[in-house]
This record gives structure tokens, C-alpha cells and sequence, in this order.
């Protein structure tokens, strides 16, 4: 069993890679969202032959009230619990949100290179934490989602007929897909000149960047009933499409965000380092928005970022993320971390070696 004692402040964790300084992190993903940050299965999180694995902690909240949490995941029955005061959480998705957290490490690379697909789960992970009326809409809508696809499913390999099954679930996925549009216009309205603050403080104000919403049959939004009915008209437009293909091709699962700087798509005209940039901005544009709103300061999570940033943009993460409250970091080298003058934390320091960890006393900051 491992324990830490982390400070309130700035946490620094070194080692060489495959040590474990990301399974620390992990565990404070664990703590916060019943799950890993990668989005890894629990099983493949648990040490190979080891039957469970346990992570628990204590977590102080922005009122002084303390919590002490607890998951465990069992590998037979491949079954997790969740405690919080040592009270059972039924649903895990009732829990998203109370400790948020802001993660950033560079596998997150494709909310910026990626697919549509990576860029909605960047915005629905937010927002989810943010809002637990929005996460109950999304988790409604994949299950109708899922059935809808089943009966498209059933008339292209069964060769039938069976448009009038649709019409309930298409009733449906147009009443909560509505809520789930609505949302997300909602959320680039508030997010965009955040978004346009952390960039210009990261890199200037030379560079203007840009995210737009570009849901898949609207282009632009408007009253929740005037999207209901624009959405119920697409559906009824791509028909044949879907009983062709199988699947449904209109709705919140077809949208895009869409990232641009100086009015040019990033994803064909950005540099490397526009990218890196911009994903750093858009993960303390995050802190920000959900430190708003969900009346806690989140922990923020920063694994392995700097080796990825040139001397000047890391001495100035350096340098915003020492006044974002609880922070802790990862490196393979303390070298890379580029301390800034400016900084006003002095990180408690922790080498880590083969999973052990090992607190480094008086730790001072480099520069």
C-alpha cells in the first residue's frame, strides 16, 4: 500500500517513464471521477495477476467540509464500488462533478489533431462536470441512441419494414438531443473568450484563436423549439440514408467543434506548436470555466506537458497554473519544468522508482 500526504499547494512528482508517476495521477482521477483520466477499462488498470486494487483519499472541499473516498474494483465479478463518508454511490454518474477535476497530458493531443468524435468527448466531459442536469441528458440520449441504431440495425440485415418503430424513439432522440444542442451552444458562448484569455496569456495576443459549435443539421443555433424542429425535419430528410447505412447520421453524436486560429482550420494550416498551444489554453480555459461554476477550485492535473513546451510558454504554464490552487505535475526531468520567477508556489517534491514513492524534503523550486 502506497500513501501520500500532498500538499495543499504545488505537488511535483520525478521519475524515468514506467515508474508510476502517472498511476498517481490516476489515482486522483480514480478519486474524483470513479475512473482512469486515459478512459482505460479498471481491468487493465489493475497489476496483472493482483485479484483488485483499492485507491482511497481524503479531499478537503472549497467550504472546509472533509470527504473521505473509496473505490474499489474487484477483477471477479469485474465489479467497482464507490464510497464517499462511507456512504455507497449507486451511480457513478451522480458523483461527476463534486471534486472536478482538469487534466493535461499530451495524449490529449487529439482534442486539437483528432477526430470530431475526440473533440465532443473534450466538451461533454466538461460540461458534464459542470452540469449534472447536461449528464443525465447525454447518458439518456446514448441510450436512445443505441435503440434507434438496433431497429436501423434490424431493417438493413432483415430486409423489413419497420420505419413506424422509429417514429417513438425518433420522438425521443429529438426531446433530449435538444437539451444536449441547446447545452453545448451554451457552452462555446461562455467558453470561447476564456478560451481567448488563456491562450494570450500563454503566447500573445499576435494569434487569435477561435472554437465554433457545428451541430449536424444546424448552422447556427436559436430558441430550444425552433432546434427540435429543424432536428425532426433532418431525420425525416436522411430516412433512406439511415435504413441503408444502419445507423442514425443526424444528431449530437454527428456534431462538430471546430478549432480555429486567425480565421484558418488549426487541424490543416497550425503548427506543432499552435497545437500544443492551444491544447494548454483550452485546459486552463477549462479550470476556469468550472471553477466558476461548480463552486470549487478543480485539481488540476498536469502529466508529463512540459518536455512538449518550448522555455518561454512553459515558464508561463509554470507560472498561471501556481495560482490555480491544488496542482500536481509529473517529469522525467525537474530541468524541463522551466521555473518561473514569477511562479508563487514552491512544490513538495517526490521522486518515484519502480511504484515506490519517496518525498524529497525541502524542496526548492529550480531555476
Amino acid at each position: 500500500m502506497t500513501t501520500i500526504q500532498c500538499s495543499p499547494g504545488m505537488n511535483l512528482f520525478l521519475g524515468n517513464n514506467g515508474e508510476g508517476k502517472t498511476n498517481v495521477l490516476e489515482g486522483i482521477s480514480y478519486l474524483c471521477l470513479s475512473k482512469s483520466f486515459y478512459g482505460a477499462k479498471d481491468v487493465s488498470v489493475l497489476k496483472v495477476e493482483q485479484p483488485r486494487f483499492i485507491v482511497s483519499g481524503s479531499i478537503l472541499s472549497e467550504g472546509g467540509v472533509e470527504y473521505g473516498v473509496r473505490v474499489e474494483y474487484n477483477r471477479e465479478p469485474n465489479q467497482k464500488s464507490l464510497t464517499v463518508n462511507k456512504a455507497k454511490i449507486e451511480r457513478a454518474s451522480s458523483f461527476i462533478g463534486q471534486f472536478p477535476v482538469v487534466v493535461l497530458s499530451p495524449e490529449q493531443s487529439s482534442i486539437t489533431f483528432g477526430s470530431p468524435s475526440d473533440r465532443r468527448r473534450f466538451v461533454d466531459f466538461v460540461v458534464s462536470q459542470s452540469s449534472k442536469t447536461y449528464l443525465e441528458s447525454l447518458l439518456e440520449y446514448r441510450h436512445i441512441l443505441k435503440q434507434r441504431n438496433k431497429i436501423l440495425s434490424d431493417i438493413l440485415t432483415l430486409r423489413n419494414d419497420e420505419s413506424n418503430a422509429l417514429e417513438p424513439w425518433n420522438e425521443s432522440l429529438v426531446r433530449v438531443g435538444t437539451r444536449v444542442i441547446k447545452k453545448r451552444f451554451e457552452f462555446i458562448d461562455a467558453f470561447q473568450d476564456i478560451m481567448v484569455n488563456s491562450y494570450t496569456r500563454l503566447a500573445g495576443n499576435e494569434e487569435m484563436p477561435e472554437m465554433t459549435y457545428a451541430p449536424s443539421f444546424l448552422s447556427e443555433g436559436g430558441r430550444i423549439e425552433t432546434i427540435a424542429e429543424k432536428f425532426m425535419q433532418a431525420l425525416n430528410e436522411r430516412l433512406s440514408d439511415e435504413r441503408r447505412t444502419g445507423y442514425s447520421l443526424v444528431g449530437p453524436h454527428r456534431d462538430e467543434f471546430v478549432f480555429q486560429m486567425n480565421g484558418l482550420n488549426i487541424r490543416s494550416y497550425a503548427s506543432q506548436g499552435q497545437h500544443k498551444t492551444l491544447l494548454v489554453a483550452l485546459k486552463l480555459a477549462e479550470f476556469v470555466y468550472l471553477k466558476e461554476r461548480c463552486n470549487e477550485t478543480p485539481i488540476l492535473l498536469l502529466d508529463d506537458v512540459f518536455s512538449e513546451l518550448d522555455i518561454q510558454r512553459s515558464k508561463r504554464l509554470i507560472e498561471i497554473a501556481s495560482d490555480c490552487g491544488q496542482l500536481f505535475i509529473t517529469a522525467t526531468d525537474e530541468r524541463t519544468l522551466q521555473w518561473s520567477p514569477l511562479a508563487s508556489a514552491v512544490p513538495k517534491k517526490f521522486y518515484v522508482r519502480q511504484g515506490t514513492i519517496e518525498h524529497v524534503e525541502n524542496a526548492t523550486p529550480i531555476h
